[in-house]
């Protein structure tokens, strides 16, 4: 469907919550009218001008229709009707669905139909890797979650991964505390816990023996579009990073103090590891980027600088033990000039910031509980700065359109959605909405960007089992990365005009692994985000 072909009404395909402030996209100048299912007029919109949105090129503005009953509503104006579904908890299906499309990304076991439909298949990727730097050492590493549309895992962003998925339960624990049919359900462990638990398994087997992590454990090159259980190449157990023990000992300290109630023993496991990950960091402080051993084409992960990661680990083992030299780390590494509303997995700084501001509190200091929350509200004002100025009120700027977009955009949303506990302003939860709605089709290309949902679906994602498994359908529950006008593929430039706007740069094609993949630190957001927003709703 052509940019020209899209309805002149954007809307939130799954629906809006009953009680939260009520928007729509309009292309159109006309007045609009909202009417219910009676055909009675709720809602007359005056013709107000549309504005030049720099990144999609639209003339667009939001209509605002309010707060509305359960029902189901049309909007009409511009010569077009849109359906508007507004529902009490218009987005726990959606919610669960992203949790549980973690569920489809593991490795290592069998996929079994009672729990995964046609989507089944026999297990995966079960033989011992070889140590790349000692290929005669093997080690069996079984367990967690293929990172995005290839079968590598990678020990940093499953680690970032995680870490969203216990906040939210942490922070939302009646927003996503639903059964989830997985082979852990009903074992007394919300399932949200227990997926994620899946992937903190796995990430304590990539611990080398000394107590630094493993980068990754993925094949010397990406596997072509088959099946898991028919990727059969020899795995590798890359070597150790810096960033990659930092981010491992940070999501272990959190694990330990998430899971005590549920496994002391599983918790003491995971604390022993992060502070043996700590310990290793604090005899190496020389940071070394980490860089793909030649010969290995897999995905590099690499970074500049590890402050923020170590700043994330010295703020979750203060918190995890009490020991106030965490702290005096915490605030060193803070002192770097870190941005405390960064959640992805290039820069965790928020994670740190998640910890002083939700777990901590006033034991975090006059730094940790005193300038850093002051910092942090800054970004969320800067962030609700960028969604004031889109014509479609999406939180980031014209020239952010990068792989993986859909990151930044809820990125912001958890920022805005933390400095709304912090504050109690609506307007950073009202705009945390938009980026929620940004997601579930209120976007330039009119797309829901979760599989399986949506009038107008994500259907050929750069994902190799929905492409390899001969169903029409793509697994359900992952969210593609969006436009991507920065790094796109040569490809992706000859199939898109010259002059393509930034929100526009997408493509709904398999080979588009520069717009169209999956990841599950995109998944991981959107579950904190879901979790948020069906706790405030229920």
């Amino acid at each position: 469907m052509s940019n020209q072909s899209l309805p002149a009404i954007r809307v939130n395909q799954i629906g809006y919550a009953a009680g939260l402030p009520i928007e729509a996209a309009a292309l159109a100048e006309g007045p609009f009218r909202l009417t219910d299912a009676q055909g009675r007029v709720i809602r007359l919109l005056d013709g107000a001008k549309c504005h030049l949105d720099e990144a999609s090129g639209d003339h667009v503005r939001l209509l605002q229709l309010g707060t509305l009953p359960e029902g189901d509503y049309a909007l009409e104006g511009g010569g077009e009707k849109r359906t508007l579904i507004v529902r009490r908890q218009p987005w726990r299906t959606v919610g669960n669905a992203l949790i549980k499309g973690l569920y489809y990304q593991r490795c290592g076991c069998a996929l079994e139909e009672k729990h995964a439909g046609v989507y089944a298949h026999p297990a995966c990727h079960t033989k011992a890797a070889a140590d790349w730097e000692r290929p005669d050492v093997f080690r069996e590493v079984r367990g967690g979650w293929h990172d995005a549309g290839d079968y590598g895992k990678y020990t940093g962003p499953g680690a970032v991964t995680a870490a969203h998925l216990m906040y939210a339960f942490q922070l939302f624990p009646e927003g996503c505390g639903d059964k989830l049919n997985i082979p852990e359900t009903g074992n007394g462990v919300p399932d949200i816990l227990n997926e994620a638990r899946y992937e903190l398994s796995w990430l304590i087997g990539m611990q080398r023996a000394d107590g630094a992590f493993h980068h990754k454990l993925t094949k010397a090159r990406f596997a072509p579009f088959i099946m898991p259980q028919d990727d059969r190449e020899p795995e590798y157990l890359m070597p150790v990073s810096h960033c990659a023990t930092a981010a491992a000992c940070a999501c272990l300290a959190l694990g330990s103090r998430v899971y005590r109630p549920y496994d002391e023993a599983f918790a003491d496991r995971m604390l022993r590891a992060s502070l043996a990950a700590w310990q290793w960091l604090s005899s190496h402080p020389d940071f070394v980027p980490f860089r793909n051993p030649e010969g290995v084409r897999t995905g590099q992960y690499g970074e500049q600088t590890d402050a923020d990661d170590r700043f994330w680990a010295a703020c979750e083992l203060y918190a995890a033990t009490g020991d106030e030299g965490y702290r005096l780390a915490a605030e060193a590494l803070y002192a770097r000039g870190l941005t405390p509303t960064r959640f992805g997995w290039a820069d965790v700084s928020g994670l740190g910031a998640l910890c002083c501001l939700t777990d901590l509190k006033e034991r975090a200091g006059g730094i940790l509980f005193g300038r850093l929350p002051e910092d942090f509200l800054r970004g969320c004002e800067q962030a609700l700065a960028l969604s004031a100025r889109s014509g479609y009120g999406t939180a980031l700027a014209p020239d952010h359109y990068v792989w993986g977009s859909i990151l930044p955009v809820l990125s912001n949303a958890m920022a805005m959605i933390i400095g709304e506990r912090l504050t109690g302003r609506t307007d950073f939860r009202d705009a945390a909405l938009r980026q929620w709605h940004y997601a579930l089709g209120l976007n330039a290309l009119d797309l829901c960007f979760v599989t399986g949902f949506g009038e107008r679906q994500v259907l050929h994602p750069h994902h190799r089992p929905s492409g390899a498994d001969g169903i029409g359908a793509p697994v359900p529950g992952l969210i593609a990365g969006g436009p991507n006008q920065r790094f796109p593929y040569p490809g992706t430039r000859e199939k898109l005009a010259p002059d393509t706007p930034p929100a526009k740069c997408y493509l709904d094609e398999t080979p588009s692994a520069d717009t169209n993949e999956i990841a599950i630190y995109w998944n991981s957001p959107a579950v904190f985000t879901a979790a948020y927003f069906n706790m405030i709703t229920r």
